[in-house]
């Protein structure tokens, strides 16, 4: 995929200052030089956010305080293309996007969502020629998902914890994810497989899917032929019982599937002649609905028949308790007799028989015994009335009670009639039922055994998808395939060890190969050992192996037609492992060209540079490799194709954040 990386933009938050434009050149090593904390490694970050990372890993800290957007200027094919994308603040990520693409674009001083992180995508996929098929076929396609723009990143970006690392040769290959896709991409990436590849193997799937789902079926209707033919003869049997054959013959042993299926055809005609009672439509609801109602009467006079009988128990106990009251009245009113002897012997003036008193007063005892006496008389004749009211409502009691037990037993009497006569309309019903069933199980099982027997057209296309199959299996051949892969990983590794003897590096002239499994080196001696790179030693060996891997990789790609790749390579301070002499440049070093010549690490670094430079001749300036490096100009001075970004140490260049952004006070924007 042709794309150069022209300018990183940064937008400040603080819209008085200008964005923050680092330009690039293609087809160049670009190479941007300076002192710790000056951003270098930032640039590394920004480029993979910016290309649509689904994390932000741009430091927090000072850049992201005084940045609003983060954004490239990019060249393509045959346009240019300037994205950005918003700080994400306090989030992992976000999906605001600005995206413009034209010719000769110019970088905007304000830049304003216009677009979602998706859509880029998107285009970069169409932009790269990936297919837009899943690599399985499968729903829970896992790691199987199609192929996609942001894996082709593995290949782009050496950062300083990747360039170095033994154990991690490919950007983001330290996580389950991205190692089980990137395993996954190389054949496509290698040209050992494309998208009319993936395309057949989708269709090979879907055919075999298909294939076997109509072998199924004809296995079926086959199995289902030999089991009506087995059945039909019971079918025979049973329309003779329900009198549904009644000119056809007894069954005779030895006849043949034709013969029974000849006279079961006449069911269906019998069926419409016959004169099978007919059962008027909602005769048994009906039935059911007064059922109900009668049973629901039932309870009605039940619970009415309850209540009465409870207030009938009431009444009985209140004439009773009535009758033992009028016993004590009685008893109490004969007491109360000697109230009249009274009245009659005593007058108001009398002498007393014990004191010979005189008393001119009637006596007070006498007259609260009269006032009881006549109280006790009213409320015994009160009494005495009760028991004849009481007698009066007990017997409307018992005929409401009589009227009610008619009632009931007159509504169970209808009831059991509508049973009886709903239960033979059910059997009657039930009879009718059958034979509807039987002649329609009938019709069914002709019409099964007519198509079970006509297996011709799925028989025709289960061949036809079985050729088919065969073709695409030979098209496919995953031999052919593995052959091809190899030779892509043979010469892949060639070109491996021809960089690597450029860097001179340990074990260049024994057997490197590249291991897709481990996603690593291996090397090969002649006793029969394989080592990989994490048993190799020296971290010169490591980084130049990481280099010199990366260079094979894209010298193969861009020898391939429409490879997805991205034509450009970010390495972060290569020279981490030398260590080289803090001498910027030749002219400040106390040496000159002699230290350069004498100094083994800043000779390590340079062959680095030579090595990368060497590439751009081979590509014919069809590639961009940028550098972020601590060393000086005196590791690359005089090497062909160098272009110095920038020199970012005090009393050069500005840093990644100008001066100018530092000194004011930080607002949100």
């Amino acid at each position: 995929m042709k794309i150069a990386i022209l300018k990183i933009i940064l937008w400040p938050k603080d819209t008085s200052h200008l964005p923050r434009v680092i330009h690039f050149a293609p087809g160049k090593i670009n190479i941007i030089t300076g002192e710790s904390a000056a951003g270098k490694s930032t640039l590394t970050s920004i480029i993979d956010y910016c290309l649509g990372s689904g994390k932000c890993s741009i430091p927090v800290g000072l850049i992201r305080e005084v940045t609003g957007w983060f954004g490239l200027h990019l060249q393509l094919a045959n346009t240019e293309m300037i994205v950005a994308r918003r700080n994400p603040e306090d989030q992992q990520t976000t999906g605001d996007l600005y995206w413009a693409e034209g010719m000769e674009l110019s970088v905007p001083l304000t830049v304003e969502k216009n677009a979602r992180v998706e859509d880029l995508k998107n285009r970069f996929n169409q932009i790269s020629h990936l297919p837009s098929l899943d690599f399985s076929s499968d729903e829970n396609v896992g790691f199987g998902g199609r192929p996609s723009f942001r894996d082709m990143a593995a290949f782009n970006f050496q950062p300083q914890h990747i360039v170095a690392n033994p154990y991690t040769f490919f950007y983001k290959a330290d996580t389950t994810e991205h190692r089980e896709k990137l395993r996954l991409i190389f054949p496509l990436v290698l040209g050992a497989i494309d998208a009319s590849t993936l395309a057949k193997q989708r269709e090979l799937k879907d055919t075999e899917r298909e294939h076997e789902k109509l072998r199924r079926e004809l296995e079926a209707r086959l199995a289902a032929a030999r089991s009506w033919e087995a059945e039909i003869e019971s079918y025979y049997l049973q329309a003779l019982t329900f009198g549904l054959l009644p000119n056809s013959p007894p069954h005779k042993a030895g006849w043949s599937l034709d013969k029974y299926i000849l006279e079961l055809k006449k069911v269906p005609e019998t069926i419409r002649a016959m004169d099978i009672p007919d059962i008027k439509e909602g005769t048994s609801e009906a039935g059911v609905t007064e059922l109900t109602l009668l049973i629901n009467e039932e309870d009605r006079l039940s619970q009415e028949i309850g209540s009465i009988r409870q207030r009938l128990g009431k009444l009985d106990q209140l004439s009773s308790s009535v009758d033992d009251y009028s016993t004590t009245l009685t008893s109490q009113e004969d007491r109360m007799q000697g109230v009249g002897w009274f009245e009659q012997n005593l007058q108001k003036m009398h002498q007393c028989p014990v004191c010979s008193a005189v008393h001119t007063e009637g006596n007070p005892r006498l007259v609260e015994l009269q006032t009881l006496a006549r109280e006790l008389k009213s409320l015994t004749a009160s009494v005495h009335q009760a028991p004849a009211k009481l007698d009066q409502e007990l017997a409307v009691l018992r005929q409401e009670l009589r009227d009610r037990e008619a009632a009931i037993s007159k509504a169970r009497q209808k009831r059991k009639f509508l049973e009886g006569r709903s239960t033979e309309l059910s059997a009657q019903r039930q009879r009718v039922r059958q034979i509807y069933l039987f002649v329609g199980r009938v019709e069914q099982a002709l019409e099964n055994v007519s198509a079970s027997r006509n297996v011709d057209d799925i028989r025709t296309k289960v061949q036809s998808l079985a050729d088919n199959i065969a073709k695409l299996r030979r098209d496919l051949d995953p031999r052919m395939q593995r052959e091809r892969l190899s030779a892509a990983v043979d010469t892949v590794s060639a070109k491996i060890a021809g960089y690597a003897q450029l860097l001179q590096l340990e074990h260049a002239k024994e057997n490197v190969r590249l291991n897709i499994r481990e996603l690593s080196l291996q090397f090969s001696r002649l006793s029969g050992r394989t080592d990989f790179l994490w048993e190799v030693g020296s971290g010169q060996n490591w980084v130049g192996y990481h280099v010199a891997g990366m260079l094979a990789l894209h010298e193969h790609f861009i020898s391939l037609n429409l490879n997805p790749v991205p034509r450009f390579l970010v390495i972060d301070q290569p020279s981490q492992v030398y260590f080289p002499e803090a001498w910027p440049s030749m002219e400040q070093s106390p040496d000159g060209e002699d230290k350069v010549a004498s100094s083994t690490d800043i000779a390590g670094v340079r062959r680095i540079f030579n090595t990368l430079s060497n590439f751009i001749d081979v590509m014919a300036g069809q590639f961009q490799v940028i550098v972020t490096e601590h060393a000086g100009s005196i590791t690359w001075e005089g090497i062909p194709h160098v272009h110095l970004v920038g020199n970012w140490r005090a009393g050069h260049d500005e840093f990644l954040i100008p001066t100018a952004w530092q000194n004011v006070e930080l607002t949100e924007k």
